[in-house]
């Protein structure tokens, strides 16, 4: 029995070192999608600040696939040491609500640092079609059953969006998914696909250039960035109201002070007035928070996702 105690708390002893001497190697960020998009652009905007409030190099890889997925049972087959972090979309911590296959148990199994970003989803069209209103746009498709629609996931927050949009519209089109909003961006420009559901980030630069342009955002109100573009709630849908963030976790057994450290230095991170500049071009908030707020939004959300994802389907 003595053995058993000291064992315990020569285990206790070699923990706290661990999180006292943390971090003294660089810190790994997995990005669940391809570069270009607003995941990505999420977890590489606070990289430089958090590394200098460290000392320690972030290195951010990319692991695109499965909605998000890959990235994140990546994370689960790590070390609990804060070495190894995820940065996905809401949508991605939702995937075990759509497909029970899934692995990973975001409440069992990961630890919520802080949420970094959220954005309007957009709905952009190429040009040459000549569509300026959603009106015009839903007209048109539902005289041309599976028009293509390119969305950056198959059971992402974007993909449900447009799923939600086009059945209330009574429009039958296909959705075509991406790895990333990075590489569904490409094709729209370049008029592959004719429409897209995406989050705000790849598409604006290209809006702003004249080379598509957004019909509407799915959130209730005008995005603030977007003063232009009007909700779906004004373009006769006001049963939609979504917007998308994302966030950054750490796999569950991660001693506590190493995840209060993070989410304080990514917050720093996200007040810098550099990084809001830069996020604001793209129509992209940072939002910040303690990690127990984000784990009672995430807890309320994945109800309303069940929901949403069984009513259109999504994930059979």
């Amino acid at each position: 029995m003595k053995k058993i105690i000291l064992g315990i708390l020569a285990l206790g002893f070699c923990t706290a070192a661990t999180a006292q001497n943390w971090p003294d190697r660089p810190i790994r960020v997995l990005v669940g999608f391809a570069p270009g998009g607003t995941s990505d652009l999420s977890a590489r905007l606070p990289s430089d600040i958090v590394s200098k409030e460290f000392g320690q190099t972030v290195i951010v890889e990319n692991r695109p696939g499965a909605s998000g997925v890959i990235a994140i049972e990546a994370l689960t087959r790590s070390a609990a040491d804060g070495y190894t972090l995820v940065v996905g979309s809401d949508s991605a911590f939702y995937q075990p609500v759509i497909n029970p296959k899934v692995s990973f148990r975001a409440d069992k199994d990961l630890m919520p640092i802080t949420i970094l970003v959220s954005q309007p989803i957009v709905i952009a069209v190429h040009p040459a079609p000549g569509w300026k209103s959603i009106g015009e746009m839903v007209k048109s498709t539902r005289a041309q059953p599976g028009v293509a629609y390119a969305i950056s996931s198959p059971t992402g927050t974007q993909a449900l969006a447009g799923l939600l949009f086009f059945k209330l519209a009574k429009a039958k089109l296909t959705p075509v998914p991406y790895k990333g909003g990075g590489q569904a961006i490409i094709d729209l420009i370049s008029g592959q696909v004719p429409i897209a559901v995406l989050g705000s980030s790849p598409v604006v630069p290209h809006a702003q250039a004249g080379r598509i342009r957004l019909l509407a955002v799915t959130s209730k109100e005008r995005s603030k960035a977007l003063p232009d573009v009007p909700s779906l709630a004004e373009s006769g849908y006001p049963q939609i109201d979504i917007t998308q963030w994302f966030g950054i976790m750490g796999k569950t057994g991660t001693p506590n002070d190493i995840i209060n450290r993070l989410s304080a230095a990514y917050n720093k991170a996200l007040a810098d007035p550099s990084v809001g500049k830069r996020l604001f071009s793209v129509a992209t908030e940072p939002v910040g928070g303690t990690p127990a707020e984000m784990a009672a939004r995430m807890k309320t959300e994945m109800a309303i996702w069940a929901k949403a994802a069984k009513e259109v389907g999504m994930g059979k």
